[in-house]
């Protein structure tokens, strides 16, 4: 396996440009860019890789590139909000930050990855919002590397923690949760292979906004119209910012088609049409 990783990770440095895709074009996540994928291939196939894969120039363009500045903005939610997420789940934020050798910053005399700060403040959100109880059976869309699902599995202990992402992904998320010992229990799904199912909660970081119209309407079909409870980090359906938005779901359409929900504004504002919405939650409930 380690020289079948090297073998690709040369072949690419021969062949400049050399792009791999999962979708036919047209049913690719903006993720699905042709080198995101080679990097998380060699992440998988090589040792050597693994241990250095938060730091892949290619994989950065994707995943792993919240900022110091924000990662300082997500510290200070934390603290002001005191509710115990910081706190909690510091030894697995180190943990965490001690695989794939991430880049990280001095942050009051700890040096911490920005990435998994955001992490914990989506764990934050969520116990403000659905009172610290997001059920059993969590979904996620867009797993990325199981980050979330690691903080998440440490501050709720999910019992079940449902992943959907592309194939080689899912790969990448296994070989990451299973540097650990999970209070729960987590499963990895392609879209295709999955059961319509129901679940207590649905995650989703971008990804779920990130994916074209067609992929968008087998989510709700499968995935978010069953859930009780629903999170989406959102950076498409409000504005037309990338000239993309003929390809994704529109707020009007998504009123139509998910559970009721009430639109949040991201704090810290990463982008100025990101958005987050939210269903299941508590009246009244303010981030």
């Amino acid at each position: 396996m380690e020289e079948a990783g090297l073998s690709s990770y040369y072949l690419t440095k021969i062949v400049p440009g050399l792009k791999e895709y999962v979708a036919a074009e047209g049913l690719r996540s903006d993720s699905d860019n042709g080198s995101y994928l080679r990097a998380v291939r060699d992440a998988v196939a090589s040792y050597r890789h693994f241990e250095n894969f938060k730091r892949d120039k290619a994989y950065n363009k994707i995943l792993e590139h919240v900022s110091q500045q924000d990662g300082a903005a997500y510290l200070e939610i934390l603290k002001a909000r005191d509710d115990g997420i910081l706190q909690g789940a510091m030894d697995t934020l180190l943990q965490s930050d001690a695989v794939g050798n991430p880049r990280k910053y001095t942050y009051e005399g700890r040096e911490l990855s920005p990435t998994t700060l955001r992490y914990l403040k989506v764990a934050s959100d969520l116990k403000i919002l659905f009172g610290g109880d997001i059920g059993q059976k969590i979904a996620e869309i867009g797993g990325g590397y199981g980050g979330q699902a690691l903080v998440c599995d440490t501050i709720f202990e999910t019992g079940e923690y449902h992943v959907f992402d592309l194939p080689d992904v899912n790969q990448l998320v296994s070989k990451y949760l299973e540097s650990f010992v999970l209070s729960g229990a987590y499963v990895t799904h392609t879209l295709n292979a999955a059961l319509k199912d129901s679940y207590d909660l649905v995650i989703s970081n971008y990804a779920f906004s990130e994916v074209p119209k067609p992929v968008q309407l087998a989510y709700i079909r499968k995935v978010l119209s069953q859930s009780k409870r629903g999170y989406l980090t959102m950076n498409s359906g409000r504005t037309d910012h990338a000239g993309k938005e003929e390809t994704k779901l529109d707020l009007e359409a998504l009123q139509s088609l998910l559970p009721p929900f009430e639109i949040y504004e991201e704090e810290p504002v990463t982008a100025h049409h990101n958005y987050i919405i939210v269903w299941g939650h508590q009246v009244g409930a303010t981030l």
